[in-house]
């Protein structure tokens, strides 16, 4: 290893603003605590363990300011709802499938209280805020991450407003929550476009129109960069018309995404009941992990290509040093550390800080903007993409191979196992790469045929 100053600069830009590292924190929610003994010293100092051990910003938790003057007047038009007189309670079940390992978390929350008071509330968050500003370093700047209700825009103006107040360096406008799915009457609202006053979430998240009225009314009225953190429900190629409105409206960045809706799978050793402990329904809830890598490359490669003009922040399903790269050359300018901080720690923060540094130093790179959206000059059509067809084929290391017969036991007709030695028809081979993909041993390469 060289000495420190001659390692390659790991900073990057993100909406104008310098992040000392690209490998930022997640929300991850409101700290798991009883909310009565949440006090603001306590919230700051958990954020400023993820500043120690290397984080390049912190997106703090989402949070609602909303006037009680404006309540009053919204109520007046809103779709009336019911409110829990209990306090929110989070709930995780761990998605893991025998013999493939850990794919992720399952996570429900118990519907929450009236937002009336929620401006008062601030009270705590400006408090922590502030704690976090005095004792973190200048170069790790604090996203604020912005809830509203419903499909009121004024709503979000609040909250922006009200974290700008505080000196946040960036505004992030949550319409990317899948908990919003959760609650009673979520389907109706969305088709109707008519929402009571609740946290909605993706249910605007994945309307166009909608997150593009919101985007445009907290840009307007914030001098703040605003971004989008958008829902892990938009697909292709719709993510490119929603992204493209939200930066016509005026975001500067966008972060993809949030957890995505699913559904817990029933027990069916207990007659179908749900496997949540203690709850007795199957809500439509939010679940990450690292399976949702592959939305998340989706998203940003789609914005990095079609959509230029704005940046991107890469966060669902990144959980090793190697992803941080990958996504960053699809064209993320930053990424954040949700389930991988969850999964192993704080010193996967230490441990992907360390890795970047080494694999740019080690490939030649001079820093870490130089890797930025490498990948997308790749991203062209499948019929502008050379296949080489005919040209490769299938290789067995007989070194390697213990003749398990995977290979050949489901729709492969080149592969066959002759008195345990696996063998390759090239007449029959059409190097697919199946088998490449499949064999546990590494057994098989594709290889080139000869001319």
């Amino acid at each position: 290893m060289t000495d420190h100053e001659n390692r390659p600069d790991v900073s990057v830009n993100l909406a104008g603003v310098r992040l000392r590292s690209p490998i930022g924190v997640g929300s991850i929610g409101t700290p798991l605590v009883n909310l009565m003994q949440l006090t603001p010293e306590l919230h700051a100092g958990l954020l400023l363990k993820h500043v120690e051990a290397g984080a390049g910003y912190i997106c703090l938790p989402s949070m609602m300011c909303v006037p009680e003057e404006m309540l009053d007047a919204l109520e007046e038009k809103a779709k009336p709802v019911e409110y829990s007189r209990e306090m929110p309670s989070p709930r995780f079940l761990r998605i893991e499938t025998e013999g493939y390992g850990l794919e992720g978390l399952y996570f429900a929350l118990s519907p929450a209280s009236s937002p009336r008071g929620s401006a008062r509330f601030f009270g705590a968050t400006r408090e922590m805020v502030r704690t976090l500003r005095e004792k973190k370093p200048a170069d790790v700047p604090i996203i604020a991450s912005v809830a509203g209700l419903g499909a009121f825009p004024e709503t979000l103006v609040a909250g922006a407003r009200a974290f700008e107040e505080l000196g946040v360096d960036l505004i992030e406008i949550n319409i990317s929550c899948g908990l919003s799915a959760s609650v009673e009457g979520a389907v109706e609202s969305f088709f109707e476009g008519d929402f009571p006053l609740y946290f909605a979430g993706s249910l605007v998240g994945d309307q166009p129109h909608l997150a593009g009225a919101m985007t445009r009314a907290v840009v307007g009225a914030v001098g703040t960069p605003v971004g989008v953190k958008l829902s892990a429900e938009t697909g292709f190629p719709a993510i490119v018309g929603l992204a493209t409105t939200v930066r016509d409206a005026g975001a500067r960045f966008i972060n993809c995404s949030n957890g995505a809706i699913s559904i817990v799978p029933p027990d069916i050793y207990r007659g179908g009941k749900p496997k949540w402990p203690f709850m007795d329904g199957n809500p439509f809830i939010a679940a990450s992990g690292n399976w949702q890598r592959m939305l998340t490359y989706k998203q940003v490669g789609a914005i990095a290509k079609f959509v230029p003009g704005i940046d991107i922040i890469a966060t669902g399903g990144i959980v090793t040093p190697e992803h941080v790269v990958e996504a960053m050359m699809l064209g993320a300018s930053a990424t954040e550390a949700v389930a991988a901080v969850l999964y192993n720690g704080r010193r996967f923060i230490r441990q992907a800080n360390r890795f970047l540094g080494d694999y740019l130093q080690g490939q030649g790179y001079n820093s870490a903007t130089e890797i930025i959206g490498l990948g997308t000059q790749y991203i062209r059509p499948i019929n502008q993409t050379d296949f080489a067809v005919g040209k490769a084929i299938a290789e067995v290391d007989a070194d390697k191979c213990i003749a398990c017969g995977l290979c050949a036991d489901h729709v492969c007709l080149a592969i066959q196992i002759d008195g345990g030695i696996k063998r390759v028809d090239a007449g029959k081979c059409i190097g697919c790469g199946m088998c490449v993909a499949l064999c546990p041993q590494g057994a098989v390469r594709l290889r080139m045929r000869e001319e």
